[in-house]
């Protein structure tokens, strides 16, 4: 952990997210599969503390799903020097709903702006944010619109991730309260 990723591991990681996202659609015809990742700027995407943010979206992710009544039919996680990965099959044919909890974790934990949660409906096309109204997702920084801030660089790499592991620290601080 803590070791720079290279581009080629990160390409890597892409083709296992959709080998793998096939291979759960392939065998679960007809079902809901979510992905649950890390939304983590720089070029260090694992760390003690990347690590626990991932296992509390895990955690937060499942319990919110299965408070809702939704039976999680199979988990195959992944952890490599490109990140961590969790993938889901819900059954459940309903992505739209499933969308709107990801989204409201997303937007309501403390954490949640950390998590990339994707959920694909039963063609395996990934449900967009639209498609259950909710907003683009916002910048760590300034809270503008995160893509155009991307795009504009407007925010060193430094900045983001000292923002990254701020959020982090002051979570587990709040937790230990």
């Amino acid at each position: 952990m803590n070791r720079y990723v290279e581009l080629e591991e990160m390409l890597q990681f892409r083709e296992r997210k959709a080998r793998i996202q096939e291979e759960l659609r392939g065998k679960y015809k007809g079902l809901v599969t979510m992905t649950l990742a890390m939304n983590i700027p720089g070029p260090i995407k694992t760390s003690g503390d990347i690590l626990f943010a991932f296992e509390e979206g895990a955690r937060s992710l499942e319990q919110k799903v299965t408070d809702f009544g939704i039976i999680i039919k199979e988990m195959v996680g992944v952890s490599e020097n490109a990140g961590f990965m969790k993938f889901y099959v819900l059954d459940c044919a309903n992505p739209v709903l499933v969308k709107d909890l990801a989204v409201g974790l997303e937007e309501t934990h403390p954490l949640g702006r950390l998590w990339d949660i994707d959920v694909y409906n039963i063609e395996g096309i990934s449900m967009s944010r639209a498609s259950v109204s909710a907003p683009a997702r916002t910048c760590f920084i300034c809270g503008q619109e995160a893509k155009g801030c991307a795009r504009n660089r407007t925010h060193s790499v430094e900045e983001l991730m000292h923002k990254v592991e701020s959020m982090i620290r002051d979570y587990q601080r709040h937790q230990e309260e």
